[in-house]
């Protein structure tokens, strides 16, 4: 570690960047950079990151869904870089982010921010100095699977483009060939936004949105048309409603998507939590990319894989704490937890107690006496 004491605190001293490494399951600060760092200060995060680490060859670069990065490079020890963030967040944007990575803090700080290509060139240097190994920008963006997030973005925005843009064909055409409504221009093309915005209720109804959710919009737009002064008022108000609506929908059928891989994932989970479980199996079965899927997992449920999957063993041990009559000790090596000590410690994070008081507190009567032998899983 002390090789390198020179070039991290160069590289702390350029970019703020908070500097971390992890050996004998025990996480150090070199540099903690911001006052909470998700790598130190989020349950869960730092071991997802080795998790990584551990599953591919090349350095981890784990971009979330903020536009921030975190490093991770695999040597004799882990060394942890980050966040990096590649967006100027507004003071919205970052307090969302800080709750997204469970710290609460009323002094939420700005992280330090890179341009993209000062961050991958910062991360090949790191790679060249700890590794002796040079990575090219494109194989760390392919290699950790950015470029397939970056595929889906464009693909979606693609999507939502097409529809939109459909949409706006379709108003275009109703100004044209609709005949005259009123003989007052400014009523006239009241009567078209009333007609195009029902029209594109009905259309997102068809695409998904709940029908009080876009008989909502659609109310609040034909409201808004009251107070239009001109007819140029009244045709931006009539797109505005238009792109409301379509993004909703596009937003509805990416998020239908997103929800059934996470609940495949929560059913794996479900079903091997007695085994060792690797983020990349699960990734695999789905055939999609490990931190892909672990972002979307994040977005959605708001902890991480890896958080859920102890959770998961907790609920699995205080079921059989209540209904059988097995040792603690045996319970935890059946939830594969690696010792009882270590299950007593996440077991009390999840459930405010102690497994022994947890059994006496939910213990039912007909298993008090009587030895019960449930185990019948495989």
């Amino acid at each position: 570690m002390d090789k390198y004491n020179y070039i991290f605190n160069c590289i702390y001293t350029l970019t703020n960047i908070g500097i971390f490494y992890y050996q004998n399951h025990e996480l150090k600060a070199v540099k903690k950079g911001i006052d909470y760092n998700p790598i130190q200060d989020s349950p869960g995060f730092c071991e997802m990151l080795i998790e990584f680490a551990d599953n591919q060859d090349m350095p981890v670069v784990y971009q979330d869904s903020f536009q921030v990065l975190y490093i991770c490079i695999k040597e004799e020890m882990y060394y942890l870089f980050g966040p990096i963030s590649l967006s100027n967040m507004n003071k919205i944007e970052l307090h969302n982010y800080y709750q997204a990575y469970g710290i609460n803090s009323q002094r939420e700080r700005k992280l330090p921010l890179l341009l993209f290509s000062k961050a991958v060139a910062l991360i090949g240097m790191i790679t060249k100095i700890i590794l002796d190994k040079e990575y090219t920008a494109e194989e760390l963006i392919q290699g950790n699977h950015m470029a397939e997030q970056l595929e889906k973005n464009i693909e979606q925005e693609q999507i939502l483009f097409q529809i939109r843009e459909e949409a706006l064909q379709l108003n275009m055409r109703i100004d044209v060939t609709t005949g005259r409504m009123s003989r007052i221009e400014k009523s006239h093309w009241k009567n078209v936004v009333t007609v195009s915005i029902a029209m594109c209720t009905r259309a997102a109804v068809e695409g998904g949105i709940s029908p009080k959710e876009a008989y909502q919009i659609s109310d609040f737009y034909l409201q808004k048309s009251d107070e239009c002064k001109s007819v140029s008022e009244l045709i931006a108000l009539r797109n505005r409603a238009v792109r409301d609506l379509t993004e909703r929908v596009s937003k509805k059928k990416s998020n239908q998507k997103k929800s059934n891989y996470v609940e495949r994932c929560k059913d794996y989970i479900s079903k091997h939590y007695r085994e060792k479980i690797y983020l990349k199996d699960i990734a695999e079965v789905m055939g999609i990319g490990s931190t892909y899927l672990s972002r979307l997992f994040s977005e959605e449920t708001g902890i991480c894989i890896q958080d859920y999957i102890a959770q998961c063993r907790v609920d699995k041990a205080a079921n059989l704490l209540a209904y059988s009559e097995e040792s603690i000790a045996f319970i935890a090596e059946y939830v594969n937890f690696p010792s009882q000590s270590y299950f007593g410690n996440v077991f009390k994070k999840y459930k405010q107690m102690t497994p022994r008081e947890y059994r006496e507190k939910y213990k039912t009567a007909e298993f008090v006496t009587t030895k019960q032998k449930i185990f019948t899983e495989k």
